[in-house]
Formats: structure tokens, sequence, C-alpha cells
């Protein structure tokens, strides 16, 4: 069985591999359940509560109905409400389909809400409230489901009583109870308020309705505000005496600000304050434009900091040394590859390097916040609200309780949205001015350079291969940690990131095959972001195996499949694969096509192709095919967005995305120097999904991994360049 990691949680630790090296941590599958429950336990008290306002039996609040994840009212709207962050993934509909179906309600009565902070929205993956791990669907759909289903049968409930009959002469019809015996029917809205004052049956005895949504094309709930303009994001909030704030943060990560002309900015009309933060200055106006243009004059002098030399340069050189020195942990392992390698004859190795990337989400990080004596209101789109909600008490010296986290819909998140580091500063602003609202937004600049970045890495893989056959694998990789900043409560438990060594073992069944994992720490902050560390390791990985099948003489397709015969679910994803993209007849004169399978924890299977040509030395990503099993799918087209969307996303990581850093900061500052995929380079893509009916994972993240590799095997297939270091372009000319 091949390993599967989760972040964060999700093995065990303290094992010994055969020598007794106890430095080294073995985290294996077996344990996920247990270490999922002590995480959960760390982290949050109450780690998942059932998704109903009651307990079961007892009496149901009025308003008209309320009950779970939704509202009825007697107009018969039904308000689903979201414990997931909406920032463009679609699971607040997905979410909805399956309350929908299980309610039987009629599709054009419903529209969402986005929760606050509960117990009831904690996620049950992870044992708090996150948006993040693409769990959402996967962690939420059969507590939507048995809402529905609940729900259902307390309006059935109602009905029964008001006709004198029992709820099994009753069945439901598109938001509708209907009399079986014919001539009766009532609206959901109708039978709303007599519902609310029925006990709560346990969610074990009752069935939702047949299928009507899930499966089918469904428009998004979202995406009418979206196109009228009314969707309201952090950046939009509107109130009374609003004040508007900008930050100007530490070009040197660490730096503080020794001086600054405060009295040149105070003499600017419609200035309102000059305030200094954790990590840098703030300045405080009636019009956001009024701060951000007052930035010049402020002239910060900065403090020296021991990193001012730091460079690109000098990172690599420290995460290579650190993977040769360093203690390692041992991520998994199978067979004796350790007596393999010291017997070998000949050992083939080879070295693969990432960039620090940034995540620029369209809406560039915004928060208002509104602080009196004994209260605080944020209004943010939160992937954290609870988060978010214990770092301004915190900060302001207030119990949790009193502090109101407000959820918008949020222009991209991609992890960085975990981050609650403008919610403290906006906390930090409105403090200063009691009882006014204060709306912070950073410039795409200060974003770009004060992000929590996808860590660089290397990774360094060998093999033993006799005969044209590979009879040990061994991967080491090195990269600085994101845990221990962000969930210090599940590092505490177990002293390895999941996060960024997600991916680190192979998906191949070799017999003898270890993966280890060093964690070597840098100056520059570190997050979660899209696919994390599998997006460093499955570069690597699928490479190194295009270069094994090269070594040994074998079609890289071929290859693959021989190697994954153990896993019936990858083999019958890449066996499709094959069929799709029409291996290996599919390269034609000035085109290649490269191949690459990942597994990313609680995230779909995918299998990828990719056709490249190059067009006057430049290259061009023709198209992607994706095979993808995620167990079920509820929502094909939001599955199917979810999949070439993060292809796109991974596309830009492998042609351009690098964060450069010299003298300790981060050189680019705009989309000019941090390049994205545009429109026409966006190739054609082919995505196709498998329901396999294993357990339901998730779909914002597969589809990325695999699209470097398949690139750069294919470039190598059409040139015969290896890339081992991204982004491709840089490594071009």
């Amino acid at each position: 069985m091949r390993d599967i990691s989760a972040h964060p949680g999700g093995h065990s630790c303290g094992q010994q591999d055969d020598e007794g090296r106890s430095h080294e941590m073995s985290f294996t599958s077996s344990s996920r359940r247990s270490f999922l429950k002590a995480s959960a336990a760390v982290i949050a008290s109450n780690a998942f509560v059932l998704p109903f306002a009651h307990a079961a039996g007892g009496p149901a609040s009025a308003n008209p109905f309320e009950q779970g994840y939704l509202r009825i009212d007697q107009a018969g709207t039904i308000t689903v409400v979201s414990p997931v962050a909406e920032v463009g993934q679609g699971t607040t509909t997905t979410l909805a389909m399956i309350l929908g179906d299980a309610l039987d309600a009629d599709w054009s009565t419903i529209e969402f809400e986005l929760a606050g902070v509960g117990p009831q929205f904690v996620n049950p993956t992870y044992g708090m409230q996150l948006t993040g791990a693409s769990t959402g669907v996967s962690g939420f759909h059969e507590t939507f489901r048995r809402s529905g289903a609940t729900a259902r049968a307390m309006l059935m409930g109602a009905a029964a009583k008001r006709w004198s009959v029992t709820p099994d002469e009753c069945e439901t019809a598109a938001g509708r109870v209907v009399l079986k015996s014919g001539g009766k029917s009532l609206s959901y809205g109708e039978l709303a308020a007599a519902a609310s004052t029925l006990a709560v049956p346990s969610p074990e005895s009752v069935e939702g309705a047949a299928s009507r949504f899930v499966g089918k094309r469904v428009a998004r709930l979202d995406i009418p505000s979206k196109v009228n303009g009314s969707a309201k994001y952090a950046i939009d909030v509107r109130m009374p005496d609003l004040l508007y704030a900008t930050a100007v943060m530490a070009p040197v990560f660490g730096a503080k600000p020794a001086k600054y002309d405060r009295a040149k900015v105070m003499g600017r009309k419609g200035v309102h304050s000059v305030l200094e933060l954790q990590d840098g200055v703030a300045i405080v106006a009636d019009r956001w434009w009024t701060a951000h243009s007052a930035v010049d004059d402020l002239n910060v002098e900065w403090t020296a900091t021991g990193n001012d030399k730091t460079s690109d340069e000098t990172i690599s050189a420290q995460l290579w040394r650190d993977l040769k020195e360093q203690k390692p942990f041992l991520a998994n392992k199978a067979g004796k590859p350790d007596e393999i390698f010291a017997g070998a004859k000949s050992v083939m190795t080879r070295g693969y390097e990432v960039p620090f990337l940034a995540h620029t989400t369209m809406e560039p990080m915004a928060c208002v916040a509104k602080v009196d004596a004994s209260s605080c209101e944020v209004w943010f789109a939160s992937q954290r609200p609870d988060h978010a909600r214990e770092v301004a008490a915190k900060y302001l010296g207030l119990p949790e309780t009193a502090v109101t986290v407000h959820p918008t819909l949020g222009g991209g998140g991609f992890g960085r949205r975990q981050e609650s580091d403008v919610v403290l500063q906006a906390v930090t602003i409105a403090k200063s001015v009691p009882g006014r609202p204060v709306k912070l937004l950073w410039p795409r600049e200060e974003d770009v350079q004060h992000d929590f970045y996808r860590p660089a890495g290397v990774s360094e893989l060998s093999a033993v291969i006799s005969g044209g056959q590979v009879e040990a694998l061994r991967h080491r990789q090195a990269s600085p940690s994101v845990l221990p900043r962000a969930f210090p409560a599940v590092f505490s438990l177990v002293p390895y990131d999941l996060s960024v060594a997600d991916g680190v073992y192979p998906i191949y069944g070799f017999p003898n095959q270890d993966a280890t994992w060093v964690r070597s720490d840098t100056h520059v902050p570190a997050g979660m972001w899209r696919t994390v560390g599998a997006s460093q390791n499955i570069f690597a990985i699928e490479s190194f195996i295009d270069e094994l099948a090269a070594e040994s003489g074998q079609d890289a397709f071929a290859f693959r499949r021989e190697h994954l015969k153990h896993d019936a679910r990858a083999l019958a994803a890449f066996d499709r694969l094959g069929e799709l993209c029409d291996w290996p007849s599919v390269s034609s004169k000035g085109r290649a096509v490269g191949l690459a399978i990942s597994h990313k924890n609680d995230d779909c299977l995918v299998a990828q192709a990719a056709e490249i040509s190059m067009d006057k030395g430049k290259l061009r990503v023709r198209k992607i095919w994706s095979v993808a099993d995620s167990g079920k799918v509820f929502a094909p087209d939001i599955a199917r967005g979810q999949i070439e969307g993060a292809a796109i996303w991974a596309l830009t990581a492998a042609l351009y995305g690098k964060i450069t850093i010299a003298d300790g900061r981060v050189q680019e500052s705009n989309f000019d120097g941090y390049q994205m995929v545009r429109l026409d380079e966006t190739p054609e893509f082919v995505t196709e999904f498998i329901e396999s009916g294993a357990k339901v994972e998730g779909m914002g993240e597969g589809g990325g991994p695999g699209v470097a590799p398949a690139v750069c095997n294919a470039l190598f297939k059409l040139t015969g360049k290896r890339i081992r270091r991204l982004p491709i372009m840089s490594q071009l000319g």
C-alpha cells in the first residue's frame, strides 16, 4: 500500500527504521485516523459537532425554520449556510446541490450564506474551521446530506400533522410535500413555521430524496452576483464613517521601522494618522488613494537584520547543504533500500530544485475592522475564520466571544487567506480610532513582496538499476517548513511537516524504496499554497521516473504502467490517459507529449499528459489531458473547472513562477515581473473523470502537481534538454 500524507495531521511518529535510527520518523497511512483525532483534540475542543442546531429529540428553533446548515422562510426561500469560504472554487454550490437533493428542493429557491465562527462549522477532516487541503466537499458532503434529509423529514412531519395522516403517507416533490393518495400538497414555505416546532429526528432515522442535482449541470449560486456587481468582497465593504488605510512593510523580512517622516505625511490633506505596526507603518486617511499617495513622503529607514545579504544563491546552497548534513525524517519505506544501495556498483542520482512562489490572488489582501472598548468586528474572506477571531481577540485582550467575524467572498485564496496577518494589522489600526471602521487594503506591490510563500525546495533522487530493472529508489527532500508557524499544535505532535513533504513518497511500487525530508528554514515566510509540497515533490519524482525509463531503454508509458500494477486506481486512470492522448502515436513533427501521475493527499488521483511545441524557439504548451479519480463527482462542471484551473495555476508556476531573493528582500513587485500564463498561451484541455467508488476526495489541487513534469518530459522528448530546475523559461534562455 502506498503512503498517503496529510497536512495538517495524518501519520504516526517515533518509529525506528530497521537500523534503529530514532531520529528518523516514519508516518504511515495505518495511523491516519488516530493522528487526526489527536490533532483535533489539540486544535479544537469541539472538533466536530453534528450539523444540527439542537440535540436529536429536542425542540427546533423558529425563524421560522432553521435546522443545521439551512433556513427556510415563509416565502419558501432556502438559505444554505456554507462553512467553507467561497474564494471562487464553487464549493458553496456543490454543498447546496448535495443538501438540495436530500431535501428535494426547488433549485430556483436556493441561495447561500457564508458561515461565521462556530463549533458546528468545524471541518470534520481537521478539527478546526478550515477551508483548505481540498476538504470542503470531501469533509462536509455527508454532513450536508444529513442536514437536508433531516429537514425533509421534519417538513413531511409537519404536513402529516396538518392532514392528520402519518409521515409515511407523504412524499416530496421539488419544494413541496405531497399527500401520496393525491389531492393535497403544501410548499416548504407554508410548512416552515410548523416544522420548526417539531422534535429533531436522529440523523440515522431519516432518508434523503432521490438525486436530481448531483452529477448534473447546475447553475452556480455565486455567479449572478459576480456578473451584476452585487457580490461583496472585503474590498467592497462600505459603511458610514469609514476610514481607509494602507501599509508599508519592511523590504527585508524581520526588519523594523527605525525612522520615518510622520510630520510630512500628516501635513497632507485628508491624512488622519500615521501608525506604527508590528511589521511596518500604516497611513490612515479619508480615501485610500490619499493614504497610498502619501507613502513616498514617509521616507522610512529600516533596522538592519542578519538577513540583509541573503540571496537565491545562499538559500540554494543552504538547502543542498542541509540535505546532505542534517538528520532526515523518514516519510515512508518499503523493502530494504539501504542494503541495495550499500551493495550497488552504480547508482543513478539526479537533483531537482524549485523556487519560492507567491499567491497573487486577484483581490489583494483587504480587511475591514471596527473596534471599541468591549467588542470588535472584522470583515474578511478568511479560510480560517476561527483563527482570525483568535488573533484579533488576543491582540485586543478581549474574550473571543466579543469578536465577530463577518465572512465575505474572496477573490482567490490558494492558502493565502488561511493567514491572519492582515486581520491583525486592520485591528491594530482600528483600535487607534475607537468606534470608527477602517478598511485596510494592500497595494499589489506589498502583496507580492510580503506573502507567505510556497517554500523553495531541493530533491535528490537516486536509483539502482540492474538489467533494465529498478532495484531500489530513494528520494531525499529539503525545504523550509510551514506547520511549525501556521499550525504549531499539529507540529508539536509530530516534528515532521506533512504539508511540504506531501507526495515525497512515490506512488510507484518499487520493491525497495524510501523517502526522507529535511527541515531547512530561511527568513522568508513560508505558508500554504495550492498543492504546497506536492508541487515540488511530484515535479522531482515524475521527472526522475522519465529519466529512469530513458536510462533503462524503456517507453515512458510502459515503464510507468509496469510500476503502477500494484495500484488498481492509478493503473485505471493511467490506462485511460493513454487512450485519450493516443499514446504512443501522439508525437508528431515539431510536437511531443510528456506524462505524469500524482495523488496528492486529500485530493484526487490525476494522470496527466501535456503536448508541447517549439515555435520560433519559444515553448508552447498546446494541450493538457487529465484523467481524475476523486471517488465521486458531485458537480461535473465545477470539478472540471477545478482540475483545469489547477492546471493553469501550475502551468504559470512551471513556466514563469519565481520569487527572487536578493539582499534579503523580494525583487518582484507586480505582474510585470511576476509573470502569469496569458490568454493566448492557454492550452486546450481534455478532462475526464472516473468514479471509482473510492473514498470521496477533493478536486481543488489534484490537477496541478503533474503539469510541470509532464511539460518538462515532453520538452526532453522534443529537444533532448532536461529541465531539473524551475521555472522552465529561465532554463531556455
